[in-house]
């Protein structure tokens, strides 16, 4: 008898445990992140040719569906073709990365926030490394304009 007791003990606290998980579960939150580079990147700009290094991440929607995630290269061509194309010669490399931020996540709807770091390498005119991150993330949609 207390065998069967010991067991049936077991088993309860066992589902127990099982229940508490799943509800755990539930309640998180999988948050979901993805990063690339693109090393040595010129670009005539401010009236020399600079040598940037970039970093891009971006945090997806949740819940995004496997046949979503945008291909990461398709990014960097932007990014490349933004740059390569830039209208205003003159603009502060923080202006020029806000532009990058703006187009990506207009561009790529399952992308919720993205940041752009730029790393400027010393240059004849400028004999400093500098560098810009802007970080970029979308309005949450509020119910008021769903009703």
């Amino acid at each position: 008898m207390k065998q069967l007791l010991a067991i049936l003990l077991i088993t309860i606290a066992s589902f127990s445990v099982a229940h508490s998980q799943q509800r755990q579960q539930a309640k998180s939150q999988l948050i979901e992140q993805f990063s690339f580079s693109i090393p040595s990147f010129e670009m005539n700009h401010q009236g020399e040719t600079n040598k940037l290094n970039i970093s891009i991440s971006y945090r997806y929607a949740i819940n995004i569906a496997n046949s979503e995630y945008p291909d990461f290269r398709w990014l960097a061509k932007d990014v490349e073709t933004l740059l390569k194309d830039y209208p205003n010669k003159e603009d502060y490399w923080e202006i020029v990365n806000k532009r990058v931020t703006s187009v990506l996540l207009t561009k790529y709807p399952k992308i919720t926030s993205i940041t752009s770091e730029f790393e400027v390498a010393p240059s004849r005119l400028v004999p400093y490394t500098r560098s810009s991150r802007v970080t970029r993330s979308r309005l949450p949609v509020s119910k008021k304009k769903l009703l």
